[in-house]
């Protein structure tokens, strides 16, 4: 009997709690639990329920409170023109939510749009709603937790209306996670969370859990998700309103926090031991602590590694020309007019309208380094680059007549791997003897972590490769992206199968360029190790350096055309 309980526990939790430890939770109401129930119910209980669910009917449309206040609050959303998403728990409230909606604001003529998305649909069916409602001008979308993370929110959305109050507080960070992130073109993001003023379930979840987690949001600065699973915060939800009566009297605040350590006392201590935690782990990295010119070599170095928003646009256009599908130059950006097969699968084959620069206008996609045009850009170059030697889009080795350059002058793209070392010390409790009583005495172990980082880098020289001139790196770098070619090699293969026999005279010189790359390397840990009270780092180069490209420039002039 017991084993049953615990499966049927098992088996429904998930759809009465709100496990926020799941990505998507569960939005179909718990139906198969009454229809069980019904079986045992006596006829007193029967009729509660029956007239329960006639008052509940007797409350929708215009007399659902609730409804006309999301109503009027999404009215003065879409007035100052925001977009709303309106979370619900379950399927029926989120298709109830919607209908009236629709009813109330989609007039003849109206450019208003209301959609509901939930786990009814299919993930596709999600895909092809979302997208149409995305093609409306003023657009509300009422969804549940079924949303995957995948799905791009936040350039079409920009206010959050919590319709059902979540029993963790968790889900609140997240639903609004889903739009005010990294790519929100709105200036401002509104957030709405409806409760019950005379509801006692609505009110304890208020009081004791969510403006919980809003203080500790205040006092330390970030969230500090409640360090105890989804079921113990319900049930001590639960506990907190019925454990204390046993008559069917409405509780006040005040009942739910006296009379003793309540359970929810228990979850706030255990939240309040993570806050200490929390506070710890930020003294000890003290990410605070650090200045910005304190670091400035640190930042400007990793901006001209990872890029810029202007290093993003060359590498698309140049890379989109080259695929035969070139951006076209319109008022509010650049249009993408077909997207090459390779990338359908992931972009789909509709034209889209892109920036790259922020805040993007409405209806017009921003594009940075790790969208998925960039990334699968880049991942189809490097595949026929390495794989394909016969090709029109990209070439390792090159041999250019150029008047950029006023003597010979070899670019090498190189890939140059560092090998980071970490010791650590981890003390470790050791007996003295076998006997049982005997203390124990502590020694310090030292245990290695490694990590292997890697990094392309451009490098040149002039002159021959027995006497070579080298470059500073921007030089270097500037003539890769600025030379242009003014006339015809006679035999450039030759020339690059004669560099390529002579390559081994540079060996010297490549080891000291990687050995000095890394000591750089070294440095800026040092430096921010150095605030942050770390162990340091020690950075060795892993030789010889992979050879990617070779591209020679031959100083030429350029020939007047008649």
């Amino acid at each position: 009997m017991r084993e049953s309980e615990n499966n049927n526990y098992e088996l429904f939790s998930s759809y009465v709690y709100d496990p926020t430890d799941l990505e998507q939770a569960v939005d179909a109401a718990p139906s198969v639990i009454i229809e069980q129930g019904l079986q045992s119910y006596k006829d007193v209980d029967k009729r509660k329920l029956r007239s329960f669910i006639q008052a509940a009917e007797k409350l929708q449309g215009n007399k659902d409170q609730k409804l006309q206040t999301c109503t009027i609050y999404v009215q003065n959303l879409l007035a100052n023109n925001h977009h709303p998403i309106i979370w619900c728990r379950y399927i029926a409230t989120a298709n109830y939510v919607a209908e009236n909606l629709k009813q109330k604001l989609e007039k003849k003529g109206s450019q208003i749009r209301v959609i509901a998305i939930t786990g009814e649909q299919s993930e596709d069916e999600r895909e092809v709603r979302l997208n149409e409602l995305k093609s409306y001008p003023q657009r509300i979308l009422v969804a549940t937790d079924c949303l995957s993370e995948g799905i791009n929110l936040q350039s079409h959305f920009s206010a959050v209306i919590h319709y059902d109050l979540p029993w963790n507080p968790n889900r609140l960070e997240q639903r609004e996670g889903r739009i005010d992130r990294y790519g929100q073109i709105a200036t401002q993001v509104k957030s709405c969370l409806l409760y019950g003023q005379d509801n006692p379930v609505d009110g304890a979840v208020l009081e004791v859990l969510i403006r919980k987690a809003v203080q500790i949001h205040k006092t330390l600065g970030i969230t500090v998700p409640v360090p105890m699973d989804s079921t113990t915060v319900s049930e001590a939800v639960f506990k907190s309103l019925f454990d204390k009566s046993t008559d069917a009297q409405q509780l006040s605040l005040l009942d739910l926090l006296d009379e003793g350590e309540s359970a929810v006392e228990q979850v706030h201590k255990q939240w309040d031991k993570a806050v200490e935690r929390e506070k710890i782990s930020r003294t000890r990295f003290a990410q605070r602590a650090i200045k910005p010119t304190e670091v400035e070599q640190e930042l400007l170095e990793s901006d001209e590694i990872l890029g810029s928003e202007k290093d993003v646009e060359r590498f698309v256009k140049n890379a989109c020309e080259k695929l035969n599908c070139g951006l076209i130059e319109k008022k509010q950006g650049w249009l993408l007019p077909s997207i090459p097969s390779f990338l359908q699968p992931v972009l789909g084959n509709e034209k889209r309208l892109l920036t790259f620069t922020t805040p993007a206008p409405e209806g017009v996609e921003y594009v940075g380094r790790n969208h998925p045009l960039v990334e699968g850009l880049a991942r189809h170059i490097l595949e026929v680059a390495l794989l394909n030697n016969q090709n029109d889009l990209v070439a390792r080795c090159g041999f250019t007549i150029t008047d950029t350059v006023s003597k010979r002058t070899t670019l090498l793209l190189l890939r140059l791997r560092h090998l980071l070392k970490q010791k650590v010390k981890q003390e470790v409790k050791q007996k003295v003897s076998s006997s049982a009583s005997a203390p124990s005495e502590k020694n310090a172990l030292k245990r290695n972590y490694e990590l292997l980082g890697e990094e392309c880098v451009v490098v040149g020289f002039t002159g021959p490769p027995s006497n070579p001139v080298w470059l500073a790196p921007l030089e270097a770098k500037a003539l890769l992206e600025q030379a242009n070619p003014v006339g015809n090699a006679v035999n450039p293969k030759q020339e690059i199968e004669d560099f390529l026999n002579s390559f081994d005279e540079l060996t010297a010189d490549l080891e000291k360029f990687a050995k000095e790359r890394s000591l750089c390397l070294s440095q800026s840990h040092q430096r921010v190790r150095r605030i942050t009270k770390e162990v340091d780092v020690k950075v060795t180069p892993q030789l010889p350096m992979d050879l990617l490209g070779v591209y020679i420039l031959q100083p030429g002039k350029r020939k007047n055309s008649l």
